[in-house]
């Protein structure tokens, strides 16, 4: 027989709060379908809503016992200065600040992944600790219809000049670098990887040539599953022109891609605030510290 006491023997344990993540000048999009809680911060926060940051950072910690912010470098610069104060007004080492260069559409899905990611690592030192790597491995394509405003990457002279040709079209592959190419009908035109873990393809169209990402582009890629989500915010600005259609390539196995991150890094706990982390500095306290190196075991055979 079984009582309560006993019962409670028998339970499993229970599940491990996950990091929240807060995104800042992203509409968050389920693309992977395993995420848990992702905030949002769409606007940079004026100083009357300084106390509204720390609110939301609070209910973050509180939640999920630590906080991942990602911060576009094409956000509203005050937008991370306030975020920063908030971090520093709450005196908490649980809050993580990763600042990323990526797209609009491939910024959502690293918050997507980190999000799914949550549950499946030891620490949130150690999901934020991995998210420079994970920015590496989310694979861009994006359609546009001109690049007389592209910044990033740089289009050449030439492809200036034919982007003022009517019906001109161009893609940008971030394989193996970024990278400006004409787009030839029916074909591809960009190169692409070679993918070696499950993965879906997410698409956020706006007055673009959609069918170009989900036709050619996937079928080299393996015909992969779609995801459609809503055009991005910060999409036309990004890429310079409202004539455009971003895709990425996001895992879709968080489960395998857990067991690849902590089959390849090396992890410690920070000296200062104890949490466990793969990269210095410790992205939750700013502590710089690489872990104490362990003595060598004496060779055999050493003269004593």
């Amino acid at each position: 027989m079984s009582s309560p006491e006993t019962d409670g023997l028998h339970a499993p344990p229970p599940p491990r709060p996950a990091p929240v993540v807060v995104a800042f000048g992203l509409k968050p999009e389920r693309l992977v379908g395993a995420e848990g809680r992702i905030d949002a911060v769409p606007e940079p926060p004026t100083a009357e809503q300084a106390g509204l940051l720390i609110e939301a950072l609070a209910s973050g910690i509180k939640a999920g016992g630590a906080v991942i912010a990602i911060v576009p470098d094409w956000f509203a610069p005050e937008g991370l200065r306030r975020l920063e104060m908030a971090r520093a007004l709450l005196d908490t080492a649980r809050v993580a600040i990763h600042v990323t260069s990526l797209p609009p559409l491939a910024a959502t899905a690293l918050a997507s992944v980190a999000s799914s990611l949550g549950p499946r690592l030891p620490s949130a030192g150690m999901l934020a600790s991995a998210l420079p790597g994970l920015s590496e491995q989310l694979h861009q394509i994006t359609w546009l219809g001109s690049v007389t405003g592209l910044k990033h990457p740089a289009p050449s002279l030439g492809q200036h000049v034919t982007s003022l040709t009517p019906g001109s079209a161009f893609g940008v592959s971030s394989f193996p670098k970024p990278a400006v190419h004409k787009i030839q009908s029916g074909q591809p035109s960009v190169p692409l990887p070679a993918l070696v873990r499950p993965s879906r393809l997410a698409v956020s169209a706006r007055n673009g040539d959609e069918q170009w990402i989900t036709g050619p582009v996937n079928a080299a890629l393996g015909n992969l599953p779609v995801v459609r989500v809503e055009p991005t915010p910060g999409g036309p600005e990004y890429w310079g022109t409202s004539k455009l259609v971003e895709a990425i390539v996001v895992p879709a196995d968080p489960d395998g891609l857990a067991r690849e991150l902590l089959q390849s890094v090396e992890a410690w706990a920070c000296r200062w605030c104890g949490e466990l982390i793969a990269r210095s500095p410790c992205p939750l306290c700013g502590h710089r510290a690489r872990p104490r190196r362990r003595p060598a075991p004496p060779q055999q055979g050493a003269r004593k």
